[in-house]
């Protein structure tokens, strides 16, 4: 009257492992898409930190009495802020003088040393922040 469902035999089953086999198909393509794509949100938000160092380096610059220094601690607070360790910034003219009429700061962040991961997508390109803006007159 009373059957034990364990005692239950498979007869006939071909499912047997399946879900292991799927699981190792499935699971090496998922983990290249998680790590893909937080490299190339990484790649992306260096990207635009980089334009948003020049830019802030650019206009710590232009006002009346700013120095170098001021341009550098601007660059590198954005840059510091988003996880960017080594980079360069060129400011031209380099001496900066009361009748300078524009200053142009350029950022340039090496992609490959400020990653998390090595590259698995990405070469190791140079990115490039550049911002020109006209001197404040006193």
């Amino acid at each position: 009257m009373f059957k034990n469902k364990n005692t239950k035999k498979r007869s006939g089953s071909i499912r047997t492992g399946a879900l292991t086999i799927e699981v190792a198909l499935c699971l090496p393509i998922l983990i290249l898409l998680l790590f893909g794509g937080y490299e190339l949100a990484r790649t992306s938000m260096v990207l635009h930190a980089t334009q948003s160092a020049a830019y802030e380096g650019a206009r710590a610059g232009i006002v009346p009495g700013a120095t170098p220094e001021d341009i550098q601690e601007s660059v590198e607070f954005v840059l510091h802020t988003m996880g960017v360790s080594r980079f360069e910034i060129e400011t031209i003219p380099a001496v900066i003088e009361r009748d300078t009429p524009q200053l142009e700061v350029i950022v340039r962040v090496p992609v490959g040393e400020n990653l998390g991961f090595p590259r698995l997508f990405v070469e190791d390109p140079t990115f490039i922040g550049a911002c020109t803006l006209f001197r404040e007159v006193p």
